[in-house]
């Protein structure tokens, strides 16, 4: 079934930086299908930007500023990302050592109780 079209009003700044999105999507996606829709949507934008707003050389110098912007977002989310993972598997280290650690204590205490040791190790950490 094909979709009716939807036009919705829409401020030029948000229309700008949409394209600019789409201007940076366009040299980080490379998947051949993706690409397709960017480039289609891209060009719907900017022939709706030509048709109704004259740009001034304020107005490309704002383009390029927030085109600049938003690739330092995307690449600062890029490194969000991959940091995040890099977290997640640092925390999950940690919770096994953790855990090994609390086996280990356990294991010598046993030791030591049956052994009737006169020293026993004595562990005291937050609960995790």
């Amino acid at each position: 079934m094909k979709m009716n079209k939807i036009y919705t009003e829409s401020s030029i700044g948000e229309l700008i930086d949409r394209i600019t999105i789409l201007e940076i999507k366009k040299i980080k996606i490379s998947k051949k299908s993706d690409l397709a829709h960017v480039n289609k949507e891209c060009q719907i934008l900017k022939k709706i930007l030509k048709k109704n707003v004259k740009i001034s050389s304020k107005i490309k110098k704002l383009w390029k500023d927030l085109k600049v912007t938003n690739r330092k977002m995307w690449e600062m989310e890029d490194q969000k990302r991959l940091t995040q993972k890099s977290l997640e598997k640092l925390s999950a280290l940690a919770k096994n050592v953790y855990k090994l650690n609390d086996d280990r204590a356990s294991i010598k205490l046993k030791i030591n109780k049956i052994t009737k040791s006169n020293i026993r190790e004595v562990k005291n950490y937050a609960k995790y």
